[in-house]
């Protein structure tokens, strides 16, 4: 883990390199850490901007769909990262989940929307439209996340490995168990 300042050189900010399953890397910084049967576990949050894949289907009074695995779409991709060059903005192919780095002042976010029927969530995620390509006859948005996001990560050797979903859906009630109990160590 590397501890870095902040812009007004105030407290140092633990951040970690975590990987998934496919070897990707995600760069976070560690909001939380906590120790759950024995093994060390940090709430992470990504030092760039979390952003959502979205195909539009053919039938224009339906919903966008949110893509589960954008990975599965590399030309898309491609030409989403394209457009986003022109805003200064760089697409990030980074463990767990698509990320935009630079400054999304400066981008030429069109609209806000509400992904809420696109989420499996109760909480709807707002979100900003990045970019538009059009590929194989199907329309695809890019959205960036404005509301934060937060991953779980087996912590261990100054690295991070985000944890499998089937992994998580078994340590999220004693996750949420030792955060209510303030079980939890800041960094």
């Amino acid at each position: 883990m590397d501890r870095h300042r902040d812009e007004g050189g105030a407290a140092a900010v633990a951040t970690v390199m975590a990987t998934d399953a496919t070897g990707r890397m995600l760069h976070c910084f560690v909001e939380q850490s906590l120790r759950i049967r024995d093994q060390d576990y940090g709430l992470l949050s990504p030092v760039d901007t979390p952003v959502h894949l979205c195909r539009w289907p053919a039938d224009p009074t339906a919903d966008p769909e949110l893509i589960a695995d954008p990975h599965q779409y590399p030309q898309v991709l491609d030409e989403l990262d394209t457009a986003l060059q022109e805003q200064e903005l760089c697409l990030v192919r980074s463990a767990g989940l698509l990320t935009v780095a630079g400054d999304l002042e400066d981008a030429d976010g069109e609209e806000e929307g509400d992904l809420e029927d696109l989420s499996e969530d109760d909480d709807a995620d707002t979100c900003v439209l990045l970019a538009s390509v059009r590929h194989g006859g199907t329309d695809f948005d890019l959205y960036g996340s404005l509301d934060p996001c937060f991953l779980l990560a087996r912590l261990g050797g100054g690295a991070a490995e985000l944890l499998a979903p089937e992994v998580l859906a078994r340590l999220q009630p004693l996750v949420e168990e030792a955060l209510a109990h303030g079980e939890a160590a800041c960094p």
